[in-house]
Formats: structure tokens, C-alpha cells, sequence
């Protein structure tokens, strides 16, 4: 576990999902692409020059759509407002937690 408390792998459906930093120099994804789940290689990328609950955030957003294609809810993974607003409450759950 990284110290903003993002995982450095997890598992889903008893697949181990990587989470992986990029530096912005061999970022891939373009400057509106902040992180990207990758279902064929398990992997999360996240951009390195995230920080703060804003990393947070974006991670939680990419391990719902894992979440969701692990779980064959195809569909519902490519609605990215669908993804968005779960995360949000997600974050919003984990953070206020006492």
C-alpha cells in the first residue's frame, strides 16, 4: 500500500489487478486521460503526476470499472457517468469512514 492509501495491486474475482504510476513523459493515453484500466493485462495505470484525494479519486474510478468487468457488467462498465458518480460516493464513503 502506497502512502495516500492506493493499493499497489488487489484482487478481483481471484485476479490480481496491478496498479502501476506512469511518468507524463511515457504517458500514452493523451493529456485528457488522467488514468487508464486495462482489462486484457489486469493492470491500472495512473498518471504519476497525480496527487492528493484527486489521485484518489481517479484510482477509485478506474477499480470501478475493474470491479464492473470482473464482474461481467460489461455494460454498465462503459457508462462512464454510471462509473463516475459510483466512485465519487465511493471515495466520498472511504475517506469519511471513522
Amino acid at each position: 500500500m502506497r502512502e495516500d492509501g492506493i493499493p499497489r495491486s488487489f484482487k478481483l474475482a481471484g485476479h490480481t489487478i496491478k496498479v502501476v504510476t506512469v511518468p507524463v513523459k511515457k504517458w500514452e493515453y493523451g493529456d485528457q486521460i488522467l488514468a487508464m484500466w486495462l482489462p486484457g493485462e489486469l493492470r491500472i495505470e495512473l498518471r504519476r503526476d497525480l496527487e492528493g484525494t484527486h489521485r484518489q479519486q481517479v484510482f477509485l474510478h478506474e477499480a470501478v470499472h475493474a470491479i464492473l468487468d470482473c464482474a461481467s457488467y460489461h455494460d454498465l462498465s462503459a457508462n462512464e457517468d454510471f462509473v463516475d458518480r459510483t466512485s465519487m460516493m465511493l471515495h466520498q464513503m472511504l475517506t469519511t469512514m471513522k
